[in-house]
């Protein structure tokens, strides 16, 4: 079977839940409007594979002042300048970000930094320090049989470079959707709680055969890999691209894959061969995945570059 990799994590770059909209990357904010727009499917990203690891990458020890390079958990409500609820971790896990990253929108970075753990602060951010301003160029006109069949208004979809787009409107043969972040354009306030604060999971890249050590993958590249994805505790494999024949491909650094991948392929050249040891927090975390990926699993990927763009 193949193991779907994809992220449908909760919210960075609506990293998790598609239904989530809490303070992801800035990846999410507006998208490139002079984009062509080529909508692949309604489903929410799959997760690429991952390493595995003997042992967790980070400190026992935690931190209490959150500060970049930090793995922080939050409690959170956000809510619009109307008082209306449009996220809120209540009833779920804590938010898990590294701070200073890049994986949520500037101004949750921002307020979050220098709060100490318990600490329960009110953060207001304007739209450059959200989801960026909302930008006409991004609503288009695609042609209906480029959506999938059973699309309808309001769908979330995902383009060909790895962005979302919504349907705003279906009018005959023709779809009109919009590139722009649901909540681009817009104030948001909300109330945090810092929950705790550690050294960030690292991960770990084993080169096992060199690579052309000059064509590197960039943000946005397509790429064409190799893998093979075990469990740490174990060794148990369980997906394989080559024993289905066909290499798995993605586009790196825009949330189609599991962060452990985006963080370690990107340090990969071009034919290299690698072990890539991804802690859980980088890999499916908690939820765990497919029934074959426990909660809290550590994960180990023998993978291979073998083709950029």
């Amino acid at each position: 079977m193949r193991f779907a990799i994809q992220v449908s994590s909760r919210v960075c770059r609506r990293i998790y839940s598609h239904t989530r909209a809490v303070p992801c990357a800035a990846a999410m904010r507006t998208t490139d409007c002079n984009r062509r727009v080529s909508i692949l499917s309604a489903a929410v990203g799959t997760i690429a594979p991952s390493a595995f690891l003997s042992q967790r990458f980070c400190s026992a020890e935690t931190a209490r002042v959150a500060a970049d390079g930090f793995r922080v958990k939050v409690d959170y409500v956000g809510k619009l300048e109307d008082g209306t609820v449009f996220d809120s971790s209540e009833g779920r896990q804590p938010l898990a970000f590294t701070l200073g990253a890049g994986q949520m929108i500037p101004g949750f970075d921002k307020g979050i930094k220098g709060m100490q753990v318990g600490e329960t602060k009110q953060l207001h951010m304007e739209p450059e320090d959200a989801y960026g301003e909302h930008d006409p160029r991004g609503v288009q006109e695609v042609p209906l049989d480029r959506l999938p069949d059973d699309v309808k208004a309001g769908d979330a979809l995902r383009t060909s470079h790895g962005g979302k787009a919504r349907v705003i409107k279906i009018e005959g043969d023709k779809a009109t959707v919009d590139l722009n972040h649901e909540l681009a354009g817009k104030a948001l306030n909300f109330s945090v709680t810092l929950v705790s604060c550690e050294p960030a999971p690292q991960v770990v890249v084993e080169t096992l055969k060199p690579g052309d050590g000059k064509t590197f993958p960039k943000k946005g590249d397509q790429l064409s890999m190799h893998y093979t994805g075990t469990l740490a505790a174990t060794g148990a494999k369980f997906d394989s691209s080559l024993d289905r024949g066909e290499p798995f491909s993605f586009r790196i650094g825009v949330g189609q894959v599991i962060q452990g991948w985006d963080q370690g392929v990107i340090k990969m050249s071009l034919g290299e061969k690698a072990i890539l040891r991804i802690p859980s927090e980088l890999g499916y975390g908690e939820r765990g995945a497919g029934g074959v990926i426990p909660p809290g699993a550590d994960l180990v990927f023998e993978v291979e570059l073998l083709k950029i763009g």
